[in-house]
């Protein structure tokens, strides 16, 4: 993980547009590979264009990151894909971003492995109680130790992930898969789905389309 500094709202705003203006050209550039049921990822983009960002207000949610945590993040974000611009540019803001972000993990149902909470977590980047306020969409990066399943869930928002990471994901009309790392995972609404760790860190940004402030921690 960067040292954590103190960023000016000033700084924090321009990382913050810059992720969004690198993310938006990354799923526009993946829309026709994203197509579900004759739709495509033209929602998620044009939510995320409309994204007004103002630096947040409390409450928070989340919390700081574990410690126990922070070597499996510096993994992943050295691993992460920078041969494409707009992948190099996303991860250097994230770089500047993660050290003002909180975390938020999702809790582990009684058929879940014990200790998944504390082998994962969500870094709250856009919505409401995140680091920028935003009124369309929700986005936030995962991270997840190696060789850990994601609970199998499912949420009205329609959602898309950005993969920087190997790792396998599935989704209920499809099984699993491996997108690879640069890739593009969207899920239509209340589709089932679930993604799992290799051998090394899962890395993901992800967003949802902001259609009501319950589901944000429905992940």
């Amino acid at each position: 993980m960067p040292s954590n500094r103190n960023l000016s709202e000033q700084e924090l705003l321009m990382h913050g547009v810059i992720l969004r203006e690198a993310l938006l050209r990354i799923l526009t550039r993946h829309s026709d590979l994203c197509r579900v049921d004759g739709g495509d990822t033209e929602v998620c983009v044009r939510s995320l264009g409309d994204a007004r960002l103002n630096i947040g207000l409390p409450p928070f949610k989340g919390s700081s990151l574990p410690s126990s945590l922070k070597p499996t993040v510096s993994k992943a974000l050295f691993s992460a894909p920078r041969i494409q611009r707009d992948f190099k540019i996303l991860l250097s803001a994230l770089e500047a971003l993660l050290p003002n972000s909180r975390w938020i993990k999702r809790s582990a149902a009684e058929r879940d492995d014990a200790a998944f909470e504390e082998k994962h977590r969500h870094a709250l980047i856009f919505g409401k109680g995140a680091l920028f306020e935003c009124s369309t969409m929700t986005v936030g990066l995962a991270v997840m130790e190696s060789n850990l399943c994601y609970p199998f869930h499912k949420h009205p928002p329609a959602e898309f992930y950005v993969v920087l990471s190997e790792g396998d994901w599935y989704r209920e009309d499809v099984g699993w898969w491996n997108p690879g790392a640069g890739g593009v995972v969207f899920n239509p609404t209340a589709a089932v789905h679930s993604m799992r760790s290799t051998d090394k860190p899962l890395l993901a940004l992800w967003g949802l389309i902001e259609e009501s402030s319950q589901f944000t921690l429905e992940l």
